[in-house]
Order: structure tokens, then sequence, then C-alpha cells
């Protein structure tokens, strides 16, 4: 734990003292603005921030030039220590690690050893955490590898874990090409699906639903808090057929392990979260006691970090009809294994999927499936 707990403190300064105190920031957004804050406030001044967006090139942020990734590689590639500050859906980065070395930079790095270093300011943030905390539950993290019922699954969890034990991005894979939640290759939606979607956002997955099962269902269940997105399901409900809305229903509430209040961050987009600091009060319910003639055969949940404490709230639904469950791991770095292991607890027997469906660890989801939903079962492993 010494070696983990220095590597963590000490990266940063490292890579800094080999190139001479020189470097840039690729990435000249969200993150690449907090991280020079932080480097400032240390007397640590950038050469420059580097990024693609064109229209930044030429200006400058806190005094800071931004160049083009032509310039900033031409200029400063080959004494800079260039640190890739960009984390967010679509960027990939060992697809810019690639594109800068090639460019001529000789030192390039993820954003990790600045995160690690301002780990105050930086961190927690959705699955990126300091590294210690891996090696703190090293038994639980081996226990849940042992879930994972394909080598496609083992793979990836074992790369998402290097990358939260070790700051190593470049191992990730490339996204999946199925969809999030609905697997063909493992599973398909019946006529008698009973789905309960946590954190249902403007209805687009009930969209999804309704296409893959060409609106033949038994019952779709929507749950969602943030009132602006909740009003947005409520008039798409209504625009569609009687028929198929009557299967429809709606809850404006937060899934938690306990029915009370919560405060709530009403954003309207993937940060609204429940949150000591949100900005409006709601009802929280678990799903063992929302419906007491709800028997879901599918339950999925994409509800910013709270999958854990909802899981707990379900025990009876799940224990009961063993659905099919779609949880999203990537909103806290400890759910990629805690929460299959919960599930586990709760209900042995079930196969374990990995996938990530969008880049560097986005909208990465772990699926439980009974046996008996599979298309091709596997030799029970557990």
């Amino acid at each position: 734990m010494g070696s983990v707990l220095d590597r963590e403190r000490s990266w940063f300064n490292r890579i800094l003292a080999g190139v001479g105190g020189n470097l840039v920031l690729f990435g000249a957004g969200s993150l690449g603005q907090s991280s020079l804050g932080c480097l400032m406030r240390d007397g640590i001044r950038p050469l420059a921030l580097s990024d693609n967006n064109s229209a930044l090139w030429g200006t400058e942020i806190a005094g800071i030039p931004v160049l083009s990734p032509a310039d900033a590689a031409a200029i400063h590639g080959g004494r800079a220590a260039f640190f890739v500050t960009i984390w967010g859906l679509s960027h990939r980065y060992a697809e810019t690690h690639d594109r800068l070395t090639a460019a001529g930079c000789k030192h390039v790095y993820p954003a990790s050893p600045i995160r690690w270093k301002y780990a105050a300011e930086l961190l927690p943030f959705f699955l990126q955490d300091l590294p210690h905390k891996v090696y703190q539950e090293a038994g639980q993290v081996l226990a849940a590898f042992r879930l994972w019922a394909d080598e496609p699954s083992r793979e990836e969890y074992a790369a998402q874990i290097r990358y939260r034990a070790l700051g190593d991005f470049y191992g990730l894979s490339a996204p999946g090409l199925e969809p999030s939640y609905f697997l063909d290759s493992l599973y398909a939606l019946g006529a008698a699906e009973v789905f309960v979607d946590c954190g249902a956002y403007d209805g687009d997955t009930i969209r999804e639903v309704l296409r893959r099962t060409g609106e033949c269902f038994s019952r779709i269940v929507a749950i969602e808090p943030d009132p602006g997105n909740f009003e947005a399901i409520e008039r798409y409900i209504a625009s569609l057929p009687a028929e198929v809305a009557a299967r429809i229903s709606a809850y404006p509430y937060a899934v938690s392990s306990a029915r009370g209040q919560v405060r709530f961050s009403a954003s309207g987009d993937v940060t609204a979260a429940i949150s000591e600091g949100g900005d409006i009060v709601i009802d929280s319910m678990p799903l063992d006691q929302l419906s007491p003639d709800l028997s879901p055969t599918f339950i999925k949940m994409d509800i910013e970090g709270a999958e854990a404490e909802a899981l707990e709230g379900a025990r009876q639904l799940i224990s009961k009809h063993r659905p099919i469950l779609a949880i999203c791991l990537y909103h806290r770095q400890s759910d990629l294994w805690r929460i299959p292991l919960l599930i586990h607890s709760i209900c042995p027997g079930y196969r374990y999927y990995l996938r990530t469906h969008e880049t560097d660890g986005w909208q990465t989801v772990g699926y439980a499936v009974p046996p008996e939903r599979l298309k091709d079962p596997l030799p029970q492993l557990i």
C-alpha cells in the first residue's frame, strides 16, 4: 500500500521533474481549466493549452495561450509533458495519445497524475478516484472477477481495474457495437416483458423498448426524479396510442433503499442526482414498495451513483422474480465490483456480463441475466 500511496502523491512531480518543469494541457474544457487553476495556484504555469476546437486557437485562458494541436506539438512536443485533460463522451484517450505521439510529442500522459495530486478538488468524479481505494478492497475486486461469465467480460473488467489502480486509460477497449441495455447476442425482449426503467430520463429507453417489442409488451414502469425530465416523459406517454399508453406508468421518485425524502440536483442532464447540495427535495422510494402488483422481468438502472442503494431497496422483487438486471457501473469507482457482488448476495444463480457502450469507461453496464433468459446458456460457473 505504501508504494501505491507514493505513486498517488509523487507521479505528477516525477513526470514534471523529468521534463524540466515543462508541461502542456491538451484539452481546454472544464477539466483542462480546473486543472489549470489547481496548477497555477501552486505556482506551476503550463507553457500552453491545446485543444481540437479551432475557435480557441490563438486565444488565452488565464494568460496561457491556446494552441492548435499541430502548433503545440511542433513548438513543445520534444520538451514538454502533454497531459490529456479530456474525459467525455466520444473522446478516447488511446486515440489522442497516438495522434500526439505521431505528431512528435514524446511525453504524453492521461490526466490521472493531475487528478491524484489535486484530489481534494478533482476527485472523486464518476468512476475516477484515488487508486489506493482499489487496493483496500482487493478481496472484493478478486471475488467479483470470478462472477463474470465470458471472456470479453473478464477482459473488460481487468482493463477497468487496471485503469482504476494505475490511471492507465490506454488499455480500455473501444465501445461495443450493441446498444446499452439491449444485448441481442445474449437475450431478447418478449411480449410478456415488464420493464422497469430507473432513471428514465426523457423516455429514451422506453422508446427503444417499444421499437424492439413492436409495442408488444406487458407493462413499462418509468421512474424519473428530475421534474423537467418527468414532464417530458408524461408528454411522451400522452402522445402514444391509448392502448399503449395504458400499459406505461410513470413515477417522479428517486429510487433508493428506503422511503423518505432526499435533496436532488435537478439539472436535467447527466449531473442530475441525489446530492446534499441539491436545489430541490423529492420523495425517495424503494422498488419493493412501489406497487403491490409489480412483477418485473427486466430492471434497468442509470441513476447517477444511487444504484447500490436502489438494489438494496429491490431485494424482494429481485429474489422473487429474478428479472434481467442492467445496471450502470461507472458512477462510482467501486461500483464495478461492489454491485455485482451485491446482486449475487441477493439472488445467486445469475450469469454476469460486463459491457462498455461508450469510450474510456463511460456507460459501462453490468448485466445479470437468469440462465433461462439467455439465448445460449453457459455452464454454471459460480
